[in-house]
């Protein structure tokens, strides 16, 4: 009887594993993203790179002062990347404090899951000012998600960031979610 039990929970665990845990609805690819804004809203590097597959791949373009800067970056660089900028951030909110505040927002346009619900790519647009004009990251991002068991990864992302500095040049929050 014993051994029925134990293969009845390889079987289920076998099942979970290989097909189960890996199927993914848009509730979870808006949760994902949810959860991200949160751990970028509260500086912490660790968990936006624990939403980064093993296998992840990030295409970036960053224009900044009229200069585009392409590069590509694995799992282990993006996540070098995310605590570089989020101590950067820290740093600037300790020397400013509450004079520039730091504000994030994204908003998805598209989600298309895959017919066998695996992977889902998602197209939308995020920003993050500092101060209310003073630094505004503005990005148009392109991202494949993978379900990977249970737990919603980042695959690939083709992502084109636009950096503007303050003054008129500047967007504002309405200007950026407009149609």
């Amino acid at each position: 009887m014993k051994q029925i039990a134990i293969v009845i929970v390889l079987c289920v665990g076998a099942w979970y594993f290989f097909i189960g845990g890996r199927k993914l609805d848009e509730p979870m690819v808006r949760d994902y993203y949810q959860q991200g804004a949160r751990a970028a809203a509260a500086n912490d590097a660790d968990k936006l790179c624990k939403q980064l597959s093993r296998k992840a791949v990030m295409e970036l373009s960053t224009t900044a002062m009229g200069r585009t800067e392409k590069e590509s970056l694995n799992r282990d660089e993006a996540c070098a990347a995310i605590r570089k900028t989020m101590e950067m951030l820290r740093r600037i909110d300790d020397h400013v404090g509450a004079v520039l505040t730091i504000e994030y927002d994204y908003h998805i346009d598209t989600i298309e899951i895959a017919s066998d619900r695996r992977s889902a790519v998602v197209k939308g647009t995020s920003v993050m000012k500092i101060g209310d004009a003073a630094l505004q990251l503005k990005t148009n991002f392109n991202q494949r998600l993978e379900s990977e068991l249970g737990q919603m990864r980042l695959v690939h992302a083709e992502d084109s960031m636009v950096v503007r500095l303050g003054g008129r040049g500047a967007m504002s929050q309405s200007d950026f979610f407009r149609k």
